[in-house]
């Protein structure tokens, strides 16, 4: 399989998969799960699975590659995409579980009275 092959076969996995929030969704949750991760708002975040995903995008990102491709050719893309599905399967996998802790939060739940900044109002 070529290097579009393999490109393609990661982005349609992306693509295709199938979890309790749509796709869009669980992309659009990445940064403020990070956010909320790091500064304690999620408390039970997978903070070394959030850093594994961050670092393999950082990875692929950057100039340096244990497998270059000035060298390697084709074969030296084999290991960015790699990391990218890693790296990605990990940020959207806890993205489905922050949406998950978010949606089952108590503030998102429906509550009788109103509550302004902390203080409940009685409506009768």
């Amino acid at each position: 399989m070529g290097v579009i092959g393999r490109a393609s076969t990661v982005g349609a996995a992306v693509k295709t998969s199938r979890g309790r929030h749509p796709l869009g969704t669980r992309i659009g949750a990445v940064l403020p799960m990070l956010r909320d991760a790091f500064t304690g708002r999620w408390v039970d975040a997978p903070r070394f699975k959030l850093l594994a995903g961050l670092a393999g995008i950082v990875y692929v990102l950057s100039p340096l590659d244990l497998m270059p491709e000035i060298l390697l050719g084709p074969f030296g893309l084999g290991d960015d995409l790699a990391v990218a599905a890693l790296a990605v399967a990990a940020l959207l996998g806890s993205a489905e579980d922050w949406l998950d802790r978010d949606v089952a939060s108590p503030a998102a739940s429906p509550v009788d009275d109103d509550v302004i900044q902390g203080i409940v109002v009685d409506r009768h």
